[in-house]
């Protein structure tokens, strides 16, 4: 992931929720300039004259509870006056001559009973810096230890990415216990699509749980890719007659000659289900397959 000047890369929007009303103040020591840094109602202010840009991040990163990782050395002295800004725009003014990339989590629904939240991440780096491999751990703590919410919010953006790295983290994540977790990482590779991406999927359908296997069936076909059909060719030799009529649904929403093929092969079925909608399904495609021929798309 690159940036040119400010990048400001909000996985969650919305600001940390301090449980207490009064004002977080920080003031440096008069030896190293004057620094006041006051955080109320989830709003920041700052005060620096003459301060080692360092400190006003690290104190910053203290009181919003963010993991500070740096690529960049920040030695310069600044003074800056801001009042009552929300996080990022702060991070904006005070970062002008780098580049940031922000991690954030807020809570949600899913987050009763959940245990000490992931701290989210403030990484500083210079134009053109390697950021991924450092983003990516801490995309792949939120799916292994997050709660249910945070998770999904990772997969959204993992899915956002698209990259191979992407794709791999979101394969851990079809190994999660709950199914919307794994539900959701499903739906994000066959977004991203592509050969790893079908791959990872084609692995859930080896799941013990027929309904998993049936869904990944779905998301190789939403995957849309060249590999898509011979995956489901494979997955159409399924033990169980319900996965196999998923599978059907899931070529006939391909619906190219080669995936008709398949359904064809079906029709030798030995359970009486299977072979009644892999018929179905046919002659779905062969109605369409009329209709636009007749009314051809202008």
């Amino acid at each position: 992931m690159t940036s040119n000047r400010n990048t400001r890369f909000t996985l969650w929007a919305g600001l940390l929720i301090f449980s207490s009303l009064a004002p977080l103040v920080a003031v440096a020591d008069e030896d190293t300039g004057e620094l006041q840094i006051t955080v109320h109602e989830g709003l920041v202010s700052v005060t620096a004259r003459e301060v080692p840009l360092q400190d006003v991040v690290q104190e910053i990163a203290v009181q919003h509870e963010l993991r500070l990782v740096q690529h960049v050395t920040l030695d310069r002295l600044v003074s800056i006056e801001i009042e009552r800004q929300p996080l990022p725009e702060v991070l904006d003014d005070i970062l002008a001559d780098e580049s940031y990339q922000l991690y954030r989590l807020v809570g949600n629904e899913d987050d009763a009973g959940a245990d000490k939240p992931i701290p989210g991440s403030l990484w500083i780096f210079s134009e053109g810096s390697a950021l991924a491999p450092a983003a990516m751990l801490y995309f792949e703590a939120v799916v292994l230890e997050g709660n249910v919410g945070e998770k999904k919010e990772a997969i959204r953006e993992l899915r956002r990415l698209g990259t191979a790295d992407a794709v791999q983290t979101l394969s851990v994540a079809l190994g999660d216990d709950d199914p919307r977790v794994r539900n959701a990482a499903m739906e994000a590779l066959s977004t991203i699509g592509g050969d790893d991406a079908l791959a990872a999927i084609a692995s859930a359908s080896m799941h013990e749980d027929p309904l998993v296997r049936g869904k990944a069936a779905d998301a190789i076909a939403m995957a849309d890719g060249y590999s898509s059909t011979e995956y489901l060719q494979i997955v159409l030799q399924d033990e169980d007659p319900r996965v196999r009529a998923s599978v059907i649904d899931s070529l006939g929403d391909i619906g190219d000659e080669r995936s008709l093929q398949v359904i064809q092969q079906a029709l030798q079925d030995p359970h009486p289900t299977v072979r009644e909608r892999a018929l179905e399904v046919i002659n779905e495609l062969n109605d369409d397959a009329a209709f636009r021929a007749l009314y051809p798309p202008e």
